[in-house]
């Protein structure tokens, strides 16, 4: 039997609000679920898994309907499906009262329910959230039946505040397959006999890394069967880190020329996560909004340090209140500055302030 499991696709969700291609995101998204369904076809999948926050919200009739046009393009694929903390059912929702075609089934229930496939010698179970949070580890007392069937339990969570799941309990629980959806990076545990599919694309700039889905077969072998499980990425815009060194010889211009090239280079509708690191001369101070024309950077951080001479600055002032700074974190604790980015930036920091406002007439900082 095999199977296709995918979760968090978080239909209705637009990234990077406030960004030019905010817009685009959305239908990221939607392109991202389109895949999925095809991917049903050409992978000639017997079931279609998804493990809830198929919505990133109450979704309106729009988005239900964009749902079902997608699931009516594989009538012959069951789809076996649940809601999660993001898409919880709501009594009078749309959503709750949804007419769903014939061959998608929404457990739809808070406790435990089950839709049966004997062509298959497959179970599905699961339940949906009827809340935000569920914070009771729900699925700890979970044990499938011993009927000689293959048992696959959808769910939804894997933190203290969306149940709280015990790997080793779900492992000897019996169930042939466990279909995890909530934590966005996908993850393959055969040994435990589950996986968590990851968001079918990514929803935000810390979801680095594939998107994508699992495609899984069983095969019967004793009480739960063999089970093989294998990623598959889905091409997709991706939020990619770029760590740009900076050397005293760096210019704005040279760096912008830098940042440009390596985006051309991941693809220039992907976006990016800007890092400035190393030392930079004193009298640059690169500017975001510069380098954000280089391409989509959607964060910024400039941990560069100016490369000041410290043990001349140190001689020429140490009488006055430059000096004494420098030997104030040059002593005891502060001493470790070196050793810790926070304290560095506020020793450079200070330094700087201290050199731009200081009155060499008086040898004080104005």
């Amino acid at each position: 039997m095999k199977f296709i499991h995918a979760a968090d696709i978080h239909l209705g969700c637009q990234p990077d609000r406030g960004f030019p291609w905010s817009r685009e995101r959305s239908f990221d998204i939607l392109a991202a679920f389109r895949d999925l369904i095809d991917a049903c076809r050409t992978e000639r999948a017997d079931l279609l898994l998804l493990s809830g926050d198929i919505f990133h919200r109450q979704p309106a009739p729009a988005e239900l309907k964009e749902a079902e046009a997608l699931f009516s393009n594989i009538p012959q694929i069951p789809i076996v499906m649940i809601s999660g903390n993001h898409d919880p059912v709501r009594p009078g929702s749309a959503l709750a009262e949804y007419a769903w075609p014939s061959h998608v089934s929404f457990l739809s229930s808070r406790e435990l329910s089950s839709v049966s496939f004997p062509d298959l010698k497959t179970v599905v179970h699961g339940f949906s959230y009827h809340t935000r949070e569920i914070r009771e580890p729900l699925y700890d007392s979970l044990t499938a039946p011993g009927d000689g069937n293959f048992h696959i339990l959808l769910a939804h969570g894997g933190d203290a505040s969306h149940i709280p799941i015990d790997r080793e309990k779900l492992a000897r629980s019996g169930f042939s397959y466990i279909a995890l959806g909530h934590i966005h990076k996908p993850e393959l545990d055969p040994d435990h006999r589950l996986a968590f599919a990851g968001s079918l694309s990514p929803i935000d700039l810390t979801e680095t890394g594939s998107h994508g889905y699992i495609v899984g077969e069983l095969e019967e072998n004793g009480e739960s069967g063999d089970l093989a499980l294998r990623f598959v990425p889905l091409p997709s815009r991706s939020y990619i880190p770029c760590a740009v060194k900076v050397t005293p010889r760096t210019t704005h211009q040279s760096l912008y020329q830098t940042v440009k090239k390596f985006i051309e280079q991941h693809g220039v509708s992907n976006i990016y996560r800007l890092t400035l690191t190393g030392q930079r001369d004193p009298d640059i101070t690169f500017d975001q909004t510069y380098l954000s024309d280089a391409g989509r950077i959607i964060s910024y951080k400039d941990e560069t340090v100016p490369a000041y001479d410290l043990p001349t600055l140190y001689r020429d002032h140490r009488r006055d209140i430059i000096g004494a700074f420098i030997d104030a974190f040059s002593k005891g604790e502060a001493g470790q500055s070196e050793n810790d980015s926070v304290r560095s930036q506020a020793f450079y920091y200070g330094l700087d302030a201290l050199l731009s406002n200081f009155d060499s007439d008086t040898g004080e900082s104005q």
